[in-house]
This record gives C-alpha cells, structure tokens and sequence, in this order.
C-alpha cells in the first residue's frame, strides 16, 4: 500500500514524465522513452519507501482487571454513570456560552475517568497479592521464632534470625499492600462522588442560568471543582505507583 501511494504522488509523477521526455527528446523510440519514466517512477518509489522513517507502533496501554463485585468495581460504575451524566447534560445543552463551557469540561470529565479506571484495576491487583500474604499465619511464625531465639544455642542463632527476618518482610509486604489499597479505595470513592456532586451542580447550573446571564464565578468554580478531582486521582495514581513499585 505504501509503494502504490509512492507512486501515486504526484511529485514522482512529474520526475516519471519530465525522464520520459528527457529520453524522447534524445531521440530514444517512444516505447523506449516511456520505459525510462517508468523505470524512474518506480525507483523513485522504492526509494521514499525505503527511506521514509516508519511511523512508531501505538503504544499498548496495559488495562487491569478490575474483580467482579469489589468495592472498587461499584465506585468505578458509579464514577461512570457520573461521567455518563455529564455527557448527557452536556449534549442536551442549547448552543450559547454556558454549552461551550460544560462541553470544555468533558474531555477533562473522561480523563478522570480513565484514571479512575487506572485506579480500580490497581486496586484489584493489589488486593489479590494481598490474599497471597496469610497475615496471620505470618503472625504465628513471628511469635514461634521469637520464642525460639529467647533459649536458642548460639550456633543456631544466626539461621533464626535470617528466618525471623523473611517473615518480617512478608508482614511489611502486607502493611505496605494494605495501605496502598485503602488509599486506591479512598481515592476511589472520593472521584467517584465527586463527579456525582460535579454533575448535580451543572444540573443546577443549567436550570438557574440563561444563555444571556451566564454566571461566570460559578462555572469557574465547577471548572475548579473538576480540576481538583482530576489532580487529586493523578496524585494517587503517581504516589502508588512508587510505593508498590
């Protein structure tokens, strides 16, 4: 597809038939003369193809599985009807300066959503490492290896501790888990009803507003509304991304 599209251009084109009357002119037989066009033509095209830098693969956006039936399976849904409503009021707006603003915020509307998004199927993931950490049998390992170090001979000693300490990181792991999930959750539940709350107040924009007095204080104040929710889960996105690394 690329070399026919090379030889379509019509710059080659040009070069193709200025070749051939170049070769006419010479006094070449026409049959000849066409050849040479021909045969620049598609030198031409092989060339630009060949040379012309390759356009970069999309990158491939990794999604998350966010579990059936979790706590940020139900925020997620609740955040997307938000952003459905916003949709929708913003389509049912007549055209006129208050239209223009909602339909600006919409693109910043789905933005948060997708990293709402983000943030649900993180917070799935980790909630399934989580269920691989037995917190409490990791409990009872601690205890029994404490107790053992108390009366343990000192040749023995240096192996208990190493022990001790794989199953302290294993109880770290777990904290760190614990508390990277009730943030995602957190953050979660605070975009979600936020955008319900953004969606109420356009709705109450739109009823207490004409296209003639647009009140412009109270549309910045939705557009700053949006902005904090959308920085707050870009925040959390950031900040649990380093600590679960």
């Amino acid at each position: 597809m690329k070399f026919a599209r090379e030889l379509a251009e019509p710059w080659g084109l040009l070069l193709a038939a200025t070749s051939a009357g170049v070769a006419w002119a010479v006094q070449l037989p026409v049959v000849a003369a066409v050849g040479v066009g021909v045969a620049v033509l598609a030198a031409r095209a092989g060339v630009a193809v060949a040379t012309r830098e390759k356009e970069p693969a999309p990158r491939e956006v990794r999604v998350l599985n966010v579990a059936a039936g979790s706590a940020e399976e139900n925020w997620l849904h609740r955040a997307s009807a938000a952003a459905a409503g916003f949709a929708s009021l913003s389509g049912s707006l007549a055209s006129g300066p208050l239209a223009d603003r909602v339909a600006d915020m919409e693109p910043v509307v789905q933005e948060t959503l997708s990293t709402l998004n983000r943030l649900a199927g993180r917070a799935s993931a980790t909630g399934l490492a989580l269920s691989r950490v037995d917190l409490d049998a990791v409990a009872h390992e601690r205890r029994r290896l404490q107790r053992e170090l108390r009366t343990a001979n000192p040749e023995v000693r240096s192996d208990l501790e190493q022990a001790l300490t794989a199953v302290q990181a294993q109880a770290d792991v777990h904290a760190r888990l614990s508390g990277a999930r009730n943030k995602l959750l957190a953050q979660l539940q605070s975009g979600a009803l936020g955008l319900d709350s953004l969606v109420a107040r356009v709705a109450e924009l739109t009823a207490a507003t004409t296209d003639i007095a647009v009140d412009t204080g109270a549309v910045r104040e939705l557009s700053d509304q949006l902005e904090g929710i959308r920085q707050g889960v870009l925040e959390t996105e950031q900040a649990t991304r380093k600590s679960l690394g």
